[in-house]
């Protein structure tokens, strides 16, 4: 039962809109955004009764599945975004990965898996756009803006 209420609990951390065309720029993580200056983040993972600490530049909470580390530019507000997942339970890695396939669709890059709004020539999302990509291997969620700053 624990491992079906898991599931659960990373199903509704991802939630919003089922998969689609999907644009990493206009995505978010628990509610939290490319963009979104600091004030706001603190407010929304506080408001979601998580415990924020941090330092300047970083803001860090823990969630029931895992860990959450934002990282902001003054002006620029979020620039990027890791969740990591616990992933304790047997079989775990596994529905992670499918409820982030769920969440955000087919990635456009296999290897690591990222959702960009386009793919490159070379068959990989640009660097210089937003991304997020999944590592299964970690159990890692990472959304952030493009070198060339946020569309």
């Amino acid at each position: 039962m624990r491992r079906v209420g898991s599931a659960v609990a990373i199903a509704a951390l991802l939630a919003a809109a089922p998969g689609r065309a999907f644009d990493a720029a206009g995505a978010d993580i628990i509610g939290l955004r490319l963009g979104m200056p600091e004030t706001e983040v603190a407010a929304r993972l506080t408001r979601q009764g998580y415990l924020v600490t941090g330092e300047s530049g970083t803001i860090m909470a823990r969630t029931r599945d895992g860990r959450l580390q934002v990282s902001l530019s003054g002006d620029r507000g979020v620039t990027r975004i890791n969740y990591v997942f616990y992933g304790r339970d047997a079989g775990a890695p596994a529905k992670i990965q499918e409820a982030v396939i769920t969440r955000f669709g087919d990635p456009d890059q296999a290897k690591p898996m990222t959702w960009c709004r386009a793919v490159g020539p070379d068959g990989t999302c640009p660097r210089d756009r937003a991304s997020l990509t999944f590592l299964p291997d970690s159990l890692t969620l990472v959304l952030q803006a493009g070198a060339a700053g946020l569309p």
